[in-house]
């Protein structure tokens, strides 16, 4: 080994820590915060939040759809949108559920399309001409019922390709279905999946619908979301403002100036006619409280115009801006 190729004292000392950063390599020991690689979070939060907004959209439509589809009431309710490995999603399902599997074109993927039993067979019921009763013992769908419950899930991916449509286009078709979850494999168990979960009520059963996305089906679309007119808040065009404003110059809201309130007995009050003069606690100067519908907006003062009582508004309270001009009758 050539000697200019050694290390010199000043060299091996900063290689080697002294005792005085110490504490400083401690703490940066503790920041340290462990990434679990088998289960990346391969979508930004930005588009995570587009997906909930997707689907919350889906909810509604689905909550107006449903009920005609099963002539009963029924309304969804999102619960979360989560990214996690698609072993994960396996392991919280219910064994057995009912599990449908939906090409999605021309996205070049599957999804999967989860209902618990406890809503499963009340949908069955009702389907065939049912008060929408559940079963009593805990057991696989049929393949009778499994083929019944298509038509549910007609109208379930009717709904999610409409909300799709800002983003893109989207063919489904249904095809295959399982009840049992370890059976079900879409994509691999460490693959990132997108974990859309649902309360669902029909008549008086409730349970729960869940949609599980592959990550990788969604890269041709994933830059779209931020794109999407749901994703973020863009400015009205002039004209809705001016339809809009013209739509509530017609609406009346009644306006009530309220005095200082006073007690009186019931005999005195019983005894009120035609002519009778109630006296008030309310001072002349006191501020008088001018109430929009139900809620306290403006602050007056008590004033007399062409002979008659009146209310003159001297501050717009929650504003910063102040108006002495205005003026309403009592």
């Amino acid at each position: 080994m050539n000697s200019s190729e050694l290390l010199t004292n000043e060299e091996m000392s900063a290689l080697l820590p002294d005792n005085g950063n110490a504490g400083a390599a401690s703490d940066k020991r503790r920041k340290i915060v462990p990434y679990n690689f088998r289960r990346p979070d391969r979508l930004s939060k930005e588009q995570v939040r587009s997906l909930y907004l997707l689907h919350d959209l889906f909810s509604h439509s689905l909550s107006s759809n449903l009920p005609l589809f099963l002539r009963t009431g029924a309304e969804i309710t999102l619960i979360s949108v989560e990214q996690q490995s698609y072993a994960d999603y396996l392991k919280g399902l219910s064994d057995p559920t009912t599990i449908f599997t939906i090409g999605v074109q021309p996205l070049h993927g599957v999804i999967a399309v989860e209902t618990s039993s406890a809503v499963t067979f009340p949908i069955v019921d009702r389907m065939l001409g049912g008060t929408g009763e559940s079963v009593s013992e805990v057991r696989a769908a049929t393949e009778i019922e499994l083929r019944i419950l298509e038509g549910f899930l007609g109208v379930v991916c009717e709904a999610w390709r409409e909300a799709w449509k800002p983003i893109a286009e989207l063919a489904t078709e249904i095809t295959g279905c399982e009840t049992r979850p370890q059976l079900l494999q879409i994509v691999s168990p460490n693959e990132v999946v997108v974990t859309v979960a649902f309360q669902i009520q029909v008549g008086e059963a409730a349970g729960s619908m869940s949609f599980c996305l592959p990550v990788a089906m969604l890269d041709p679309v994933i830059e779209k979301f931020n794109q999407a007119p749901y994703s973020q808040v863009s400015p009205a065009p002039p004209e809705q403002i001016h339809s809009l404003l013209k739509n509530l110059s017609n609406v009346r809201f009644p306006v009530v100036a309220e005095l200082e309130k006073v007690r009186a007995f019931v005999p005195d009050l019983l005894g009120l006619a035609v002519g009778d003069v109630l006296r008030t606690n309310h001072r002349v100067e006191q501020p008088v409280k001018l109430n929009i519908g139900d809620k306290n907006k403006f602050s007056g003062r008590l004033a007399a115009l062409d002979g008659q009582i009146v209310v003159q508004v001297t501050e717009a309270l929650n504003r910063e801006e102040k108006s002495a001009t205005a003026s309403t009758a009592v």
